[in-house]
């Protein structure tokens, strides 16, 4: 008669050779532990919908690694550690019953939030929110893993993800010829994940080395009937998210620039360009990560931009100067982000004399006798500005043609937010660092659109009140 202890061992070998009818997975989840074992993939994206047994499947997928692989080391990243004590844990303990894992196989510390197996493998609980104090994640990038998993993918920076990938594939890998494997779990989200994986993915071109796999309710035939009717009782964007898989809607309460508005930027063409208004604005990054972008406004609509991967002074005025002469734009209506490298283009460096400096933090545009504005800065100003111009459909991104533009672009706009909800003190906007930490660069293109309404605001406030458009 079989002992436990033999029927772990011949699920084991089953799961090093492939063969995962023994662990009574899902199809769907099947499929994804295939992937997992495959040495020609490096990274999965599972899931795309809540209920599609995603934590489970992790689990699995850890459990049976670390009982095969004597002495290996895995990790299991959210944003929270707290959030891996109170719910991953619970799952890995449900899916070490199903399979009848003797408890003297492991042992689980809650408080450091880890799980050592008498083999001498482990999982190690990692918490992925971004710290000033370690803005490198260098805890986590200096220990050496076999594999990862990354859970709810969508509360994770991008720089804990390319941490992350990084980590793995560095402790015993060789030993067991098993390919290092980065497993990552989520709901639909704008963030690193739509770039990298489901948009690629989308359109039929996802880098080598990456699966997508998209999973939805519909696929567990195990979830409770009473769960799927809570989900299909969703409704809006939550429904298109959480049911139906959408990553192109997320349901996010901070969020202040509508996706529909945002696809339209690109096909509003019934707006016309005014050529009146004539406007040049300047996004400098010299020598940095960022890039240096400038765009052309005639009034609300984009008529002519360009960008360059790094930039010095001489390279960025020169490319300044052509844009301004050739559109015949004079000085006055140039605009320039001064925070930073930006500050040489105006009177200060004498380059274009008469160009606007552009301060975010300087006080919100007001007329004289105005005491007081909604608006913590001028860049919160601009950019609730720029969000209701375009739920109303009043810009248009003419000038965007190239589909890696827009879609950069489109990414960079869903990432405007509020900085609060629901309070009395004056309107803030997200700060950019957790931008850049979420997109896993700087939002240059969306800085354009957003820099160009402090035209449009300064018009407004030599308006009589009564005539003034409201933001």
């Amino acid at each position: 008669m079989l002992t436990h202890e033999d029927v772990i061992q011949m699920k084991c070998n089953c799961f090093k050779a492939g063969i995962f009818d023994v662990l009574d997975l899902l199809p769907k989840q099947e499929e994804a532990m295939k992937i997992l074992t495959n040495h020609s993939v490096s990274e999965l994206l599972y899931g795309g919908a809540k209920g599609g047994a995603k934590s489970w499947l992790g689990c699995e997928w850890l459990l049976w690694s670390c009982l095969s692989y004597p002495e290996t080391r895995w990790y299991v990243g959210r944003h929270f550690l707290k959030q891996i004590r109170e719910s991953t844990l619970v799952t890995f303990r449900k899916v070490c019953k199903k399979h009848h894992i003797p408890v003297s196989f492991f042992h689980i510390n809650e408080n450091e939030v880890t799980i050592k197996f008498s083999n001498g493998s482990f999982i190690g609980g990692i918490e992925l929110r971004h710290k000033p104090s370690d803005a490198e994640y260098d805890g986590f990038g200096s220990t050496e893993y076999t594999g990862g998993w990354i859970e709810e993918g969508g509360g994770v920076a991008y720089k804990a993800y390319e941490i992350g990938r990084m980590s793995i594939g560095r402790h015993l890998n060789k030993e067991y010829g098993i390919y290092g494997k980065l497993f990552i779990t989520a709901n639909p989200a704008r963030n690193w994940m739509y770039s990298i994986f489901y948009r690629p993915w989308s359109l039929g071109n996802l880098l080598p080395g990456r699966v997508f796999i998209q999973a939805f309710v519909t696929d567990n035939t195990k979830v409770d009937a009473g769960y799927k009717e809570r989900l299909e009782g969703l409704t809006g964007s939550a429904r298109e998210r959480l049911l139906l898989g959408n990553w192109d809607y997320e349901d996010d309460p901070l969020a202040l620039i509508e996706y529909d508005a945002i696809v339209d930027l690109f096909t509003n063409d019934y707006l016309r360009t005014d050529e009146t208004k004539k406007r040049l604005v300047i996004d400098a990054a010299m020598y940095g990560s960022d890039l240096f972008r400038m765009g052309v406004f005639y009034g609300d609509v984009l008529v002519d931009h360009t960008w360059m991967p790094k930039s010095g002074g001489k390279e960025i005025i020169t490319k300044a100067k052509g844009l301004q002469a050739k559109h015949g734009i004079r000085a006055s209506n140039i605009l320039y982000d001064a925070d930073g490298v930006g500050a040489f283009i105006g009177n200060k460096g004498g380059f274009i004399p008469g160009a606007v400096a552009f301060h975010g933090n300087a006080s919100p545009l007001k007329r004289k006798y105005d005491k007081v504005t909604d608006y913590a800065n001028l860049k919160a100003q601009c950019g609730y500005a720029l969000a209701s111009d375009l739920n109303e459909g009043k810009m248009w991104a003419r000038a965007v043609t190239d589909e890696k533009d827009r879609e950069m672009l489109s990414e960079e706009l869903a990432q405007i937010k509020r900085g609060k909800v629901d309070t009395d003190e004056k309107l803030t906007l997200m700060k950019k660092e957790l931008i850049v930490e979420a997109l896993g660069r700087s939002p240059d293109f969306s800085d354009l659109f957003l820099m160009s309404r402090y035209f449009k605001i300064l018009e407004s406030l030599k308006r009589p009140a009564h005539e003034r458009p409201l933001h």
